[in-house]
C-alpha cells in the first residue's frame, strides 16, 4: 500500500534541495529528485521493493513539476539541460534514443534510491533494537550489565 505522505516528505525535499541548488548555481539537477527518492524509501520503511516503490512515486510527481519548469526555463533564459542529461546527449542518434535516456535517468536512479533508503531504515531499525536489549549474553552463559 503507497504511504502518500513518504512521497509528500519525499517531494518536499527534492523540491527544496533543487530550489537551493538553482538558486545557488542557476543549473538545474536531477540530484535533488534522488534525495527526496532515498528520504521517501526512508519514510516508507518496509522492504526494499516498498523502498524502490515509494521512490519511483517520488520521482514522477517531482518530474510533474520539474519537466515543465525545464521547458519554461529553456524556452525564457535558453537554460542547459539538467545534470546528467546534458552530457548523455552528444551520444544520442535519435528522438527515440533521448526519450529513453531520459526516461531511464529521470526514473531508475530514484528507484534504486527508494530501495536503499529503505534498507538504510531496517537497519537503524535493527541497530535500535539490538541497542534497547538490557542483557547480553556471552557465550559461558553469564549475563554482561549493560
Amino acid at each position: 500500500m503507497t504511504r502518500w505522505r513518504a512521497v509528500a516528505g519525499g517531494f518536499a525535499l527534492a523540491a527544496c534541495s533543487e530550489a537551493l541548488v538553482f538558486a545557488w548555481t542557476g543549473r538545474v539537477t536531477l540530484l535533488g529528485g534522488l534525495a527526496g527518492s532515498a528520504l521517501a524509501g526512508y519514510l516508507a520503511g518496509g522492504g526494499s521493493a516498498e523502498g524502490a516503490w515509494h521512490g519511483l512515486l517520488t520521482a514522477m510527481a517531482w518530474g510533474i513539476v520539474l519537466i515543465p519548469g525545464l521547458v519554461a526555463l529553456s524556452v525564457v533564459t535558453d537554460a542547459p539541460l539538467p545534470f546528467p542529461i546534458e552530457y548523455l546527449v552528444p551520444y544520442l542518434d535519435s528522438a527515440g534514443e533521448a526519450t529513453a535516456a531520459i526516461l531511464l535517468t529521470a526514473s531508475l536512479p530514484n528507484v534504486a534510491a527508494g530501495a536503499i533508503g529503505s534498507y538504510t531504515r531496517s537497519q537503524d531499525e535493527r541497530a535500535r533494537r539490538d541497542g534497547e536489549r538490557p542483557q547480553r549474553r556471552r557465550a559461558d552463559g553469564d549475563a554482561d550489565e549493560a
